[in-house]
């Protein structure tokens, strides 16, 4: 009876096409959007994860907060510094981290606005220059997207009046390794340019490496004065610390001494940006559920206008001995086909759209909190989510149809048959 009753369900939605494939439509655009939005949400949330996985769960930043570390626009906070404020560097004794057992490495690094010229470089300009302490990109390449050297090599704590650029500042200034530069009037001679990244800067990552001055720390210190000024310091937690009671114990310890700190770890900034992330998704999966509530009530109002039309037909059925439950079932099958049907295009076609939108991000897609050559981008198909969604589309095709069965089901065979 099954069998019969699917044959027969597909006969009448092949019969009328049109109407059957703009019911379809209807479920279509909501399972794609639905599922459009899952994975793409899904691929947002697993490439997160991956970026802040590279950078290490067990690495924070610290932040100097007292008067001169506070930033001049209107941003705040340890967030607000991170994303871009302008912070002066402050002077911090960052020896005292070796009284925490938890932190095992750390170094620091300070950003002024200098004056650089070059003997190939027209007039002048400024620009920002970061002194590096020993080993610091080197120990914390992540958080320097890599840093890597294409030409010359790098520098350390016996190094003076050397400098380290980026590829685009290296062409601007048209500069190459042996060649000297001005800082601040002061002579500085370039023995590394690293490779071309074309990076934009994050909250969890340095700014564009393209556009970077790297001097080291002592050499800076030469220039402004303020031995240990630093903008931000980077500090490696031991594998198994809670980096949460590493953060206090660190901000506790500069408390004690009226330098108060912030620090951030890629942990909560991992769990800031989840947290929205899955805002997000949900809030955008609820407008395209109401796109798919469309389609279902578009199947229902589909079905209610079969059971008119075959209102004889149904009274013909019950003469010849079918059941309530047969006639039932008939419209229950053919409405659900019809959710399957679109389930499945509507699959295909979210598939398609987020894959499309994955290319399109990939290139473009700045996670806060990560350089953008970082950023990888693609969207995520489970297989539950796709056998689901199949199966919802089923389901919600089927009881759409099942007040439109009942009536169906309702009808006496004589005054079927007397139906014109």
């Amino acid at each position: 009876m099954l069998h019969d009753n699917i044959r027969l369900a597909l006969h009448n939605i092949l019969h009328r096409r049109v109407r059957s494939w703009l019911t379809i439509l209807g479920i279509v655009v909501g399972v794609a959007a639905v599922v459009a939005l899952i994975s793409i949400g899904d691929g947002m949330k697993r490439s997160v994860q991956e970026q802040f996985e590279d950078i290490g769960y067990n690495t924070i930043i610290l932040i100097p907060s007292g008067p001169e570390g506070q930033i001049s626009d209107s941003k705040s906070g340890a967030m607000g510094r991170m994303l871009g404020g302008n912070q002066e560097p402050t002077q911090i004794n960052l020896d005292l981290l070796g009284r925490l057992p938890q932190v095992i490495s750390y170094g620091a690094f300070r950003v002024e606005t200098a004056m650089v010229t070059s003997e190939n470089m027209d007039g002048q300009g400024f620009l920002r220059v970061t002194g590096l302490t020993e080993g610091m990109a080197d120990a914390f390449s992540s958080y320097f997207d890599g840093f890597q050297i294409a030409q010359g090599r790098g520098f350390n704590s016996d190094h003076a009046d050397v400098l380290v650029l980026g590829d685009q500042v290296a062409s601007d200034l048209g500069v190459n390794v042996g060649d000297p530069v001005q800082i601040e009037n002061t002579s500085f001679t370039v023995i590394g340019i690293l490779a071309s990244r074309d990076t934009k800067a994050g909250a969890m990552t340095f700014r564009n490496l393209d556009t970077a001055l790297f001097v080291p720390m002592g050499s800076l210190e030469a220039l402004y004065g303020g031995q240990n000024k630093i903008s931000q310091a980077l500090l490696e937690i031991a594998d198994g610390t809670d980096v949460m009671v590493a953060s206090n114990a660190i901000k506790t310890l500069y408390s004690d001494l009226d330098t108060p700190v912030s620090t951030l770890s890629a942990e909560e900034m991992s769990q800031r940006i989840m947290g929205v992330l899955g805002g997000i998704q949900q809030a955008l999966t609820a407008i395209a559920a109401i796109a798919l509530l469309v389609g279902a009530i578009g199947v229902m109002n589909t079905m209610y206008t079969s059971v008119l039309e075959r209102t004889r037909d149904i009274g013909i059925m019950k003469a010849v001995g079918a059941k309530d439950r047969d006639v039932m079932a008939l419209f229950i099958i053919e409405s659900a086909l019809l959710g399957i049907v679109g389930g499945a295009i509507g699959i295909v076609a979210g598939v398609g759209i987020s894959s499309a939108a994955g290319g399109m991000l990939a290139g473009s897609l700045t996670v806060p909190g990560m350089s953008s050559a970082s950023t990888s981008f693609a969207a995520s198909f489970s297989p539950q989510l796709i056998i689901g969604t199949l199966l919802f589309s089923a389901v919600l095709g089927a009881l759409a149809g099942a007040l439109p069965a009942r009536r169906a089901a309702k009808l006496r065979p004589v005054e079927a048959l007397r139906y014109e």
